[in-house]
């Protein structure tokens, strides 16, 4: 196929360029097309690709894709993808003392392993210019760490939850029932 498209164009280049009649180009030009269509015929009569054809698409053909009624009344729901290290931990402690950050989360440890059920925080103590900072639990939901924040509250009155990345292994399953004894 291609040498038949090239044989055109040197065909073309050649009629152009000696200068003849548009007249004598355009009879050329239309020899080679047909040229070209029997070749084809020929190529694809030898294919023989009646045989291949299927017969459903002939038997369905006259017929309407028409999108029924009930399912353009159901409402698909996208998956919002969501980020697992995005939640939220209950903050107890922000000040400008290492020793006091410390004492605060080793407190917390203690108070969680006696008092608190059906679920153990970890602690996180980090620095952040000018203070240190104590976080304790991860939650994706703001909902469950509010109340667990409210547990949290009865021992250290100053707990307030804040918005931070969280260790998607350690966030407690949405049944977890967190309770105190």
């Amino acid at each position: 196929m291609m040498k038949y498209f090239s044989f055109l164009t040197l065909l073309l280049f050649v009629a152009v360029s000696c200068s003849t009649t548009e007249q004598a180009v355009n009879e050329t030009i239309e020899n080679a097309r047909e040229n070209f269509r029997t070749e084809n015929e020929e190529l694809v009569s030898s294919l023989n690709l009646e045989n291949y054809r299927t017969q459903l698409s002939d038997a369905y053909a006259y017929r309407e894709n028409k999108i029924p009624v009930a399912f353009n009344q159901i409402k698909v729901q996208q998956e919002v993808e969501k980020d697992l290290y995005e939640g939220y931990r209950v903050q107890i402690y922000s000040g400008q003392s290492v020793v006091q950050a410390d004492t605060m989360a080793a407190n917390f440890r203690a108070w969680a392993d006696t008092t608190i059920v059906g679920y153990q925080p970890d602690t996180y103590t980090f620095f952040r210019t000018p203070y240190y900072r104590v976080h304790v639990g991860d939650f994706h939901e703001r909902e469950r760490a509010i109340m667990f924040s409210n547990i949290v509250k009865r021992y250290f009155r100053d707990a307030w939850v804040v918005y931070d990345r969280v260790n998607p292994a350690r966030v407690p399953a949405d049944t977890t029932n967190i309770k105190t004894q």
